[in-house]
């Protein structure tokens, strides 16, 4: 297997300072190092062993037309370079450039994926960039940010055929799928399956569109559909009660259920998903508690849940 892990994960933002602000004082993160070339300029912030890049700038701005602020590249650690680019361009992902000197190819979601080799990186910050590090001072932090810890990201592939997508990252990038996620367990044909490297506990996760199932009696009515992808930045935490509350008073807006996100005959989804204006209206940031089931919680634990926070105007996702 040539994939070893992800490296890192670059969300390109309109507004980087404001971006990565409220990525520190709503979510823990601490703000690192920073790097500049002529047409970006990102920050690197860290979440425990967790790395996200936050770029803007000239060469963002044609993602960021066509897809919002969002994950524009999934950085993957690699054994053999060389290998897992030829083994993806086989699997059918597409070359569309290269960062001093690393490959860059085209993945699922309009995403990218910067292929680096493994190893340490000086001062533990990501290869495809030139940092340097940032004077630490105390950040600022809510009561959500020793309650979360980034797992993952989790996007939508489009009109892309889901199996398709989960077999070129197979494949061609040597992820390997750990588990289908959010739906019961007795159906065959899952919506979402996560993906994950070989030394990593960070994972990607690829969405199937949801079925048009037409409007349910007594929700709220949902925006038309569009071209761009859903996009979750996914936490995981120990306390997800109190997780959304601390959120709830750092901005985010938990959104209504779908129909489509109720399996029949299977459990409720142990999941929150909400949007935050600090991170535009693109990007979600989505609470998973701890447990490998979709009923992580039991039903009726999860049922108080949203009973609880619901007095806040937290609607369950």
């Amino acid at each position: 297997m040539a994939g070893h892990g992800i490296a890192y994960f670059e969300l390109y933002a309109k507004d980087k300072q404001r971006t990565a602000q409220y990525l520190v004082s709503a979510l823990g993160f601490e703000c690192v190092a920073d790097s500049v070339a002529p047409d970006r300029s990102s920050l690197l912030l860290r979440q425990d062993t967790a790395s996200l890049v936050v770029t803007s700038g000239p060469a963002t701005w044609g993602f960021l037309d066509a897809h919002g602020d969002g994950i524009a590249d999934i950085a993957l650690h690699c054994t053999d370079v060389t290998a897992t680019a030829e083994r993806a361009l086989r699997a059918g992902a597409r070359e569309v450039g290269s960062a001093r000197g690393n490959p860059i190819l085209a993945g699922a979601g309009g995403m990218n994926h910067t292929l680096l080799p493994a190893g340490h990186t000086p001062a533990g910050r990501p290869g495809g960039h030139r940092w340097a590090r940032l004077p630490q001072s105390p950040a600022p932090r809510t009561p959500a940010a020793p309650l979360v810890r980034l797992e993952g990201v989790t996007t939508g592939v489009g009109e892309t055929d889901l199996h398709g997508c989960v077999r070129l990252y197979e494949e061609g990038f040597g992820l390997t799928p750990r588990r289908p996620r959010g739906d019961s367990a007795a159906d065959p044909t899952p919506r979402a399956v996560e993906l994950a490297g070989l030394q990593n506990d960070m994972a990607l996760t690829l969405a199937a569109p949801e079925p048009d199932t037409g409007p349910r009696h007594g929700t709220t009515p949902q925006p038309p559909p569009t071209h761009r992808a859903e996009q979750r930045l996914t936490f995981r935490t120990d306390d997800i009660a109190r997780a959304a509350r601390a959120l709830l008073e750092a901005g985010v807006e938990f959104c209504t259920p779908t129909p489509a996100e109720q399996p029949a005959g299977g459990p409720a989804r142990a999941h929150l998903v909400g949007t935050s204006a600090h991170l535009g209206d693109t990007l979600l940031i989505e609470l998973v508690p701890h447990g490998d089931g979709p009923d992580a919680l039991g039903g009726e634990d999860l049922q108080a849940l949203y009973e609880t926070v619901g007095r806040h105007g937290l609607a369950a996702r």
